[in-house]
């Protein structure tokens, strides 16, 4: 922690009852993509994705340090069919992959 960095009492704290509750509310909608970036920049950003609040406080439990940034999104906002980037299959062994499928 530095003192330049400006820390308060007053900031956005994600331990806080109306955020926990606005991700518990989120989550039983849909899945939620999770930016964690580490404070300092000290390592590169984890990005997650969950579909249990839980599994999503645990992960703050073991993972989080003070200063964290925390960055979350609705997964199917971003996450549709109209939007994807790459759409591929894995191939087997001969290198062929189906042109159909049950998905």
């Amino acid at each position: 922690m530095t003192a330049q960095d400006d820390w308060s009492e007053a900031g956005v704290n994600i331990l806080a009852p109306e955020l926990l509750t606005k991700v518990r509310n989120m989550l039983e909608r849909e899945p939620i993509i999770l930016e964690h970036r580490l404070y300092a920049g000290s390592a590169a950003p984890l990005m997650l994705i969950f579909d249990d609040y839980d599994e999503f406080v645990r992960h703050l439990e073991s993972r989080a340090g003070p200063g964290d940034r925390l960055l979350m999104w609705g997964y199917s906002g971003l996450c549709r069919d109209d939007n994807i980037a790459v759409d591929a299959k894995y191939p087997d062994a001969a290198g062929r992959t189906p042109r159909g499928g049950s998905y």
